[in-house]
């Protein structure tokens, strides 16, 4: 039997990455009590599930005798060794008198360590005078990490049941539209929530997904929107621009009346729903640069969905990508942000990155304003990179 030492980290995925690189049939944690109690659960389910895993212990340790540290580890090795089973020490993650504990055992019992380096997703291996390593003795294997897979390791799970249809299309000639509809909202940031707002409640189809409205009622709308787009200049121009790109059909303003055919439902939801259309060009780059990339993800704190409605407690994120081990929590934000909705937003990105992704993970803000260098440095502090999408000439 091939048996691990490891020691419970608060970050789950130091617990699990050697059993993601090699056959493992029995794990014993060594660990804090605190630590041991919050992890073990679910650790114990997902290294038994997804990794296949026929055993797992746990052994809650002092965290100040040494002596007592070190006569529990070396009766736990002198248990497996007494089995006849492989022993190897992996030590990622766990507390440093833990550790020191160990390391002192390894070359008594002459034990093999190794660590992982979790960014570069590879095994380093602690040589004692040229004894074989684990993966000299082993064979090597992969388990793909996947996002699914890394939002249920750290105790959650992703509901794929309320991320919306048009935030899942995988079609090529729909991405191809929203890549269009988005190179025109890159040269509108300023006006583009607004023109969404306007379309919702001026401009929704009368018949299909044709729309037939009085000039005047066109200007009275924006008039009474209260925004920058309250002129017809504005509107104008983005209108044709979405009619030059194909995304908006039969555009004509003649006779007194505004009419226009909106390609299809999905675009016109794109267009209506002003964030939405930074969110798919987000992710649409996440993808060409990662493993795997989502949008508009809705995370499960408990890793339970309920059938009540209410009941369980949700975080959506507009962007989650996973590169290797490494998870990219992603906000988008499409309009201006004021200083209360910018603290909200980084605070926000902070909370569901520190739940679902540990000190591994990486925290992005995209905007299409500049937020401005006190919360530039904030972003900083907390660890948060900030992307601010091009403006066109027309906006300044």
């Amino acid at each position: 039997m091939v048996v691990t030492f490891e020691f419970m980290s608060d970050e789950p995925l130091e617990n699990i990455i050697t059993c993601m690189h090699f056959k493992i049939d029995k794990v014993v944690f060594f660990g804090y009590h605190e630590t041991v109690e919050k992890h073990k659960k679910h650790t114990e389910e997902f290294l038994k599930q997804y990794c296949g895993v026929k055993t797992v212990v746990f052994h809650s340790l002092s965290s100040h005798d040494l002596q007592s540290v070190l006569n529990t580890l070396r009766k736990q090795v002198e248990y497996e060794k007494g089995q006849k089973n492989r022993v190897y020490v992996d030590i990622t993650g766990g507390e440093s008198l833990i550790l020191a504990a160990m390391g002192m055992l390894s070359k008594e019992c002459r034990i093999p360590m190794h660590m992982v380096d979790i960014y570069a997703d590879r095994v380093i291996e602690l040589d004692y005078c040229g004894q074989a390593g684990i993966s000299q003795e082993l064979e090597a294997r992969r388990i793909p990490m996947t996002l699914d897979l890394m939002i249920r390791m750290q105790g959650g799970v992703i509901n794929g049941d309320l991320q919306k249809r048009i935030k899942k299309d995988e079609e090529a000639e729909f991405t191809e539209d929203t890549e269009r509809i988005y190179e025109v909202a890159n040269r509108y940031w300023t006006y583009w929530n607004p023109f969404s707002a306007f379309l919702r409640s001026v401009m929704m189809p009368t018949e299909g997904l044709c729309v037939s409205r009085r000039t005047q009622t066109v200007m009275n709308g924006l008039l009474e929107s209260n925004t920058k787009l309250r002129t017809l200049t504005k509107f104008n121009e983005i209108i044709d621009r979405l009619a030059d790109a194909g995304i908006l059909l039969n555009v004509s303003r003649s006779d007194g009346h505004y009419k226009l055919e909106y390609k299809n439902e999905e675009l016109m939801t794109c267009l209506m729903d002003g964030g939405t259309i930074l969110e798919l060009h987000t992710c649409k780059v996440e993808k060409e640069r990662n493993d795997e990339a989502l949008a508009g993800v809705h995370l499960d704190w408990d890793g339970i969905i309920h059938e009540q409605r209410g009941v369980d407690v949700l975080n959506e994120i507009d962007v989650l990508s996973l590169s290797g081990n490494i998870l990219t929590f992603i906000s988008c934000k499409s309009g201006n942000m004021g200083s209360q909705q910018t603290l909200h937003a980084l605070y926000e990105l902070e909370t569901v990155a520190g739940r679902f992704g540990g000190k591994y993970s990486r925290k992005v803000l995209v905007t299409v304003k500049d937020i401005g260098e006190v919360y530039a440095e904030r972003a900083e502090e907390m660890g948060i990179e900030v992307r601010c999408e091009s403006r066109a000439p027309e906006e300044y």
